[in-house]
């Protein structure tokens, strides 16, 4: 009896654990990068807000020019008006800001070029935790309490 080689497209055994070795590796990865806890998630979003808010200080003070950082609390939307982006779902926000820098539910704290700002606070809520961003109106600096 003659053998004929099989010519199937099927796949073997070795490839199809490669490709769910792979998918392994990829889910841990993507896992691990997202905060687990309610604590790590909210605080890592207020170090991006607080990070965020001394880059517009210093791009006013290197373009010697104001620069607008809003918070739309309704949407709940944070960055450079032209260039806001979404906050993590089911987090809350609520601002505080003098009232010239209040315009219904968007609020905004304004940078100076001599490093002020019209100062403001943010307050973040997830899942029963709280972080607060400040701003001083005088310094400028941004930090988080």
């Amino acid at each position: 009896m003659r053998r004929v080689a099989s010519t199937s497209g099927g796949f073997s055994l070795i490839e199809t654990l490669v490709v769910l070795s792979i998918m392994a590796l990829v889910s841990a990865a993507v896992l691990a990068a997202k905060p687990r806890t309610a604590a790590a998630r909210i605080n890592a979003e207020a170090r991006s807000i607080a990070a965020s808010l001394q880059l517009a200080r210093s791009q006013a003070r290197a373009r010697n020019a104001e620069i607008v950082v809003g918070l739309d609390t309704q949407n709940r939307r944070f960055g450079i008006t032209d260039a806001m982006r979404p906050l993590p779902a089911g987090m809350e926000v609520s601002l505080t800001v003098a009232t010239t820098e209040q315009h219904g539910a968007v609020g905004g704290v304004r940078f100076y070029p001599d490093g002020g700002s019209s100062g403001g606070e943010i307050l973040l809520t997830y899942r029963g935790r709280r972080e607060r961003v400040v701003v001083n109106w005088f310094t400028g600096e941004a930090r988080i309490e």
